[in-house]
């Protein structure tokens, strides 16, 4: 998930809003910075590409994840009409710029991350959430595609793919946070 087994200590520190609405918490934040410049040059290219965004709940303290949420946008360059597409979910946006279209995807507000009754056994206690946001990731059936062993039986070939396997199956470009502690609402 979007944290590590030490996530509570080896993840950066960011600001991460946390409204809670009849249960369940709404985060704000921005991830804006994985778009650094080698990435948006990328999406100028008018290559479908993808950024993805995890968040996850976890308990304060350690990385044990209560409930985790993942959204996507699919950014298009379109020449013809001089703008970008956004795709998400179902929904595609035709947005005037390469800014907007950031912002529509990594200037995250108001998402809810699970529902009220995942946070009823956490009422007083302290939690966290962590953030990681992705471009263009590989997925994990994609991964496992392209790692498949051959069918020979060459000894060495599943300690290469154990060694490469963390190269050939992770995103581009990643981006890991964590915001500070919160309560849970009694």
């Amino acid at each position: 998930m979007a944290a590590s087994a030490s996530a509570q200590g080896d993840l950066p520190l960011r600001d991460v809003q946390v409204v809670w609405s009849r249960g369940a918490p709404k985060v704000s934040f921005s991830v804006k910075d994985l778009a650094n410049e080698r990435v948006r040059k990328e999406l100028r290219s008018a290559l479908r590409k993808r950024l993805v965004v995890t968040v996850a709940a976890h308990v304060g303290g350690s990385a044990r994840t209560i409930v985790h949420r993942q959204f996507g946008c699919h950014v298009t360059l379109d020449l013809w009409e001089d703008g970008y597409l956004v795709r998400i979910a179902n929904q595609t946006e035709r947005l005037p710029s390469l800014e907007k279209a950031l912002d529509r995807c990594l200037v995250v507000q108001g998402l809810f991350v699970g529902e009220p009754k995942r946070y009823e056994s956490y009422k007083g206690k302290e939690i966290f959430f962590s953030v990681k946001a992705e471009f263009n990731p590989i997925s994990d059936k994609q991964c496992r595609e392209l790692i498949r062993p051959s069918g020979n039986s060459d000894p060495i070939g599943p300690i290469t793919i154990s060694i490469v396997r963390r190269r050939i199956c992770r995103a581009e470009r990643t981006v890991l946070f964590r915001g500070k502690n919160v309560q849970v609402p009694q």
